[in-house]
């Protein structure tokens, strides 16, 4: 799996803060969302898809699914849908800096710089620490001719990446934060030396 895999995979798993707008969704649908989870960090990304769409057909408003859902798109390279999947999380919750990173990243690979560099600054300006907002700026800036910029954006990235790195993980016990995050180390030359995973917890 290349780099880009990797991080589109890590993308669409990743992120702090990532809630849901409405209520919880029904076990049943957070079930099938785990199961989703472990199948794309499996790299299954087909069935992954499959549990994904399964926990939607449950609860329609379930954000975190919805941005998921575009992060393994990316990762299979259908952009259009990734752009659809990302745009009805933003719909439901419009503050969400995970879909507006997928979102960015699909409008990468699609040619259309211009929304994609909008979409990566609208995530910084919700989550200035999120690493892969700061890739796809820099991507979206090289891409558009603009070097310099995209080499301060990169910069940026990386200084997350690596205070990431050297941070514990985050344990979460309240209500007030339904996710539990565990960093699995990869071998060499995996994106950026780290993957996140993140199961939905009631």
């Amino acid at each position: 799996m290349n780099y880009r895999v990797f991080l589109l995979v890590a993308l669409c798993i990743s992120g702090i803060g990532v809630s849901c707008a409405t209520s919880a969704p029904p076990l049943e649908a957070i079930d099938a969302y785990n199961h989703g989870i472990d199948l794309a960090v499996e790299g299954n990304f087909s069935a992954a898809l499959g549990s994904i769409d399964a926990a939607l057909s449950m609860d329609p408003n379930f954000t975190v699914a919805w941005i998921t859902r575009a992060g393994i798109l990316n990762a299979m390279g259908d952009y259009n849908q990734s752009l659809e999947a990302s745009d009805r999380a933003l719909a439901i919750d419009e503050n969400q800096a995970e879909a507006w990173t997928n979102r960015a990243s699909a409008l990468i690979s699609l040619g259309r710089n211009e929304e994609a560099l909008e979409a990566a600054d609208r995530a910084i300006e919700l989550d200035p620490r999120l690493s892969e907002a700061w890739i796809d700026r820099s991507t979206a800036l090289s891409n558009l001719g603009r070097t310099e910029e995209a080499d301060e954006a990169v910069q940026m990235a990386m200084f997350l990446i690596g205070e990431l790195e050297n941070s514990p993980v985050p344990q979460t016990t309240t209500a007030k934060a339904p996710l539990h995050w565990l960093l699995v180390p990869l071998g060499t030359g995996a994106a950026l030396g780290f993957y996140s995973k993140k199961r939905y917890i009631p």
